[in-house]
């Protein structure tokens, strides 16, 4: 039998709104040695590599925002200087630009659905997408949201994740992230610290799985840290990203709409609307290029 690239405890599921620690079989394997990476920075274009300034984790770093980009910094360079300089880098949408990432990354979706034959078959998980992180030892990864759920995979170096259930965010803060991608919607604020679920240790073959929009925040260890995040869409948290879709439209149009999960025959009939919503904004934008 094939080692799955990711293994779940038994009683976790994908659709949890809790975070949980799980192992992957990624560590030592090919695609994250050193010059596998360069060559990774060498296909991607200049605009999909991310690179930040960050703060040391000897600063107090609840709420820490995130750090300045750096539109001009060389990736080969930076990579190289990790253990020197402190930065921050995100590699987007690899699976794009490197088809043995995408390969990768379909695995990992197979030995998901393997995992839970409930889940039904590939194609009801959507939007996957697999991003890589390389940052320095003894640093912060901002307070933040991502628009999915997720595994972080930790390859090689360590860290800590401190994650804090979705509940807790306003769902104006939701929305905005589902709409915009705007990761800086979600705010940190000190009376999260009461709900967060108790931290996630990674080292090299580790993996926290991050619940959809749940908060978190990352503070790495002494070492360079190379990790793996694979995202994705279920039926269930497609169904809900539409809701949120809607109630930012209804929203914007001076609306108050009932939050998701409050009328759950509401949610049923707004999970059909984004695509009349979309079809609007088509319509005006299309009037106003006519007529300004």
């Amino acid at each position: 039998m094939k080692d799955r690239l990711i293994k779940i405890p038994r009683g976790c599921h994908v659709s949890s709104e809790s975070a949980f620690k799980a192992r992957n079989s990624l560590a030592g394997h090919p695609l994250f040695e050193k010059q596998r990476i360069e060559l990774s920075l060498r296909r991607l274009p200049r605009h999909e590599i991310e690179i930040r300034t960050v703060k040391s984790k000897n600063h107090i770093y609840r709420g820490y925002s995130r750090g300045e980009v750096l539109p001009n910094a060389d990736p080969l360079r930076t990579f190289e200087r990790l253990g020197e300089t402190p930065r921050w880098m995100l590699c987007h949408n690899l699976w794009m630009y490197d088809p043995e990432y995408r390969e990768l990354m379909h695995q990992f979706a197979v030995d998901l659905i393997e995992t839970f034959p409930g889940m039904g078959e590939l194609s009801d998980l959507s939007d996957l997408g697999c991003w890589l992180f390389i940052s320095s030892g003894r640093i912060i990864v901002h307070f933040h949201a991502d628009p999915d759920q997720s595994f972080l995979n930790q390859i090689s170096g360590s860290k800590t994740v401190y994650v804090y259930p979705a509940k807790i965010l306003p769902e104006p803060s939701i929305e905005n992230l589902v709409y915009l991608y705007d990761q800086n919607a979600v705010k940190y604020q000190p009376e999260y610290e009461q709900t967060a679920f108790p931290p996630v240790k990674l080292g090299p073959g580790d993996s926290a799985f991050l619940p959809l929009y749940a908060p978190h925040e990352v503070v790495n260890d002494d070492e360079v840290c190379v990790s793996l995040n694979i995202g994705f869409h279920t039926r269930l948290s497609r169904r809900r990203r539409a809701v949120h879709f809607v109630n930012f439209e209804m929203r914007d149009l001076g609306l108050q709409p009932a939050p998701y999960g409050r009328y759950p025959f509401v949610d049923s009939v707004k999970i059909h609307m984004p695509a009349a919503f979309r079809a609007k904004n088509k319509l005006l934008k299309s009037l106003k290029s006519l007529y300004l």
